[in-house]
């Protein structure tokens, strides 16, 4: 009953939370893969697109609560998930811990339990392959860890199709496997679970092989070593990063737990403590490595800490039941509070901060102010609509005419919040590595001719002169209007809408039209 009531109480507040700011950067590029569904996408498997597509009623039904349900849902199945892991590795107590554990991580609770991303689905399938690879060592009866492993292959493969990050699953099931239960390679089942999930994941590598396997060229780029050397900022950026993302105080729980666990205490089973570690430290480890070369971003290493969390949930179980729990009741109840701050302070700012957080000069009112990427944005559309309509009854614009994006961000805005709902067509005109997925949305619009006239807009904020960035394209750059965007009574951004007028030579190729 207790878990079913916070289930409940935190799914309210994630969904006055979805209710209350807009999408986000990433949050309106992965709509584009709900739009033009496949295989696999430019940076991420496909499984994220299709769930918006599945919670927003195939499209019918697209709005911020509907597109953030897969993560708010997932939140939900993830609470039951982990009190169900507690409770295998110790007892009911240990599962209500974890329980508040999770609801209090920043990575679990908010950014993969409120925004959708394709961590918001892949923690799912992360938990529950978890859970029955706890289960498969737990048990004693063959057939049972059989059918155990079998599922064990199921999510982890839904978990790589998330997000490939999943396949540290893998490596940590059969690392623990090696050097504790060598026996279980001689499983025929353990080899049929591998290929159930390579069956699984399939579609990312027909995917890539029809598109000169440009995911893989693009991921290596962010993890290959860099040759400029050791980068201490990024290093430092990542780990701090990190402990946020936890949220400090649970970093603060899982200090002691650790260094209890080099003493040799033990508060749980051996096995479960060594596989919960597997799977924690692979993925913690390799970001914080990559991060001493390359930029990295926290979140990479997030699931890992789902093990942790287990762990820890244990030893204050433990430290509980011997009346030292001082120490621990206060972290947990001052972990709530600030998640209760977070959520109370977060609305109140992004929603009534008067004007901007950012640089208040023009043309680049706006600009360093994160919480304009999710406020505002649906005071675009009247604005501009009524721009548009007047321009197709002057005869100075077609209703036909695209809209010209250069960049996913805010390209993607433009495309959710003023596009989409206009019916407008949205061609992207730059480099593969500016636009990803807008290069493969491309296809599904006729590019522009020469001759044709387009639409452009620039946010104060994240500013670009369609001049300085398409140049000799266009035979001329009107700038229409200046839409002023307020918060609380002061200025917070501009948008700047451009007709480009009669294009040079055609624009916007799909990928395969630009492809070697």
């Amino acid at each position: 009953m207790e878990i079913t009531r916070l289930i409940i109480i935190a799914t309210v507040i994630r969904c006055i939370i979805a209710c209350y700011i807009d999408l986000g950067n990433d949050e309106v590029y992965y709509f584009t893969y709900a739009v033009q569904p496949d295989l696999n996408h430019f940076d991420h498997p496909p499984l994220v697109g299709l769930f918006i597509r599945l919670f927003t009623f195939n499209l019918h039904w697209v709005n911020e609560l509907a597109m953030r349900l897969p993560g708010i849902v997932g939140a939900a199945i993830n609470t039951w998930l982990i009190a169900q892991c507690g409770q295998l590795i110790r007892n009911r107590r240990t599962g209500i811990i974890a329980v508040t554990l999770y609801n209090t991580s920043v990575y679990a609770s908010i950014i993969s339990g409120v925004f959708i991303l394709p961590d918001s689905v892949q923690l799912v399938f992360w938990l529950a392959a978890v859970y029955t690879m706890l289960k498969s060592i737990d048990t004693q009866l063959p057939r049972q860890r059989n059918q155990l492993l079998l599922l064990t292959g199921l999510w982890i493969g839904l978990a790589v199709m998330s997000k490939v990050h999943g396949v540290f699953l893998w490596f940590g099931l059969l690392g623990f496997l090696f050097f504790h239960r060598p026996g279980w390679f001689k499983n025929p089942f353990l080899y049929l679970s591998m290929l159930l999930t390579a069956l699984i994941i399939s579609p990312i590598l027909f995917w890539n092989v029809d598109n000169n396997f440009i995911t893989w060229q693009f991921h290596s780029e962010r993890v290959t070593v860099s040759k400029q050397g050791i980068n201490f900022k990024s290093f430092l950026t990542t780990t701090i990063g990190q402990i946020l993302y936890c949220n400090p105080v649970q970093v603060a729980i899982y200090i002691p737990v650790l260094g209890a666990i080099f003493k040799g205490y033990r508060f749980v089973s051996k096995p479960f403590l060594l596989l919960l570690l597997w799977c924690s430290f692979p993925i913690i480890l390799c970001t914080t490595a990559i991060s001493l070369f390359r930029d990295t971003l926290p979140h990479w290493s997030g699931p890992g800490f789902l093990g942790m969390m287990l762990i820890s949930a244990a030893c204050m179980d433990e430290r509980m039941s011997q009346g030292v729990s001082r120490f621990y009741k206060t972290a947990l109840n001052s972990a709530i509070g600030i998640m209760l701050f977070i959520f109370v302070a977060g609305l109140s700012i992004v929603n009534f901060y008067p004007g901007t957080l950012g640089k208040k000069t023009f043309p680049e009112t706006g600009k360093g102010d994160a919480t304009l990427d999710i406020y505002g944005w649906d005071a675009l559309l009247p604005a501009f609509q009524k721009i548009r309509e007047d321009d197709i009854l002057q005869h100075r614009m077609l209703a036909s005419s695209p809209m010209l994006v250069h960049h996913w961000f805010p390209g993607s805005h433009m495309y959710y919040y003023v596009a989409y709902p206009l019916h407008m067509h949205v061609i992207g005109v730059g480099s593969l590595l500016n636009l990803h997925k807008f290069i493969w949305l491309n296809s599904l619009s006729a590019p522009v001719s020469p001759g044709m006239d387009a639409y452009y807009i620039s946010p104060s904020n994240n500013f670009t002169d369609p001049a300085v960035e398409y140049g000799n394209a266009f035979e001329s750059y009107e700038k229409t209007a200046t839409i002023t965007q307020k918060r609380t009574g002061k200025i917070a951004r501009y948008w700047y809408v451009y007709r480009l007028k009669h294009a040079t030579r055609t624009l916007g190729s799909s990928f395969q039209e630009t492809a070697p």
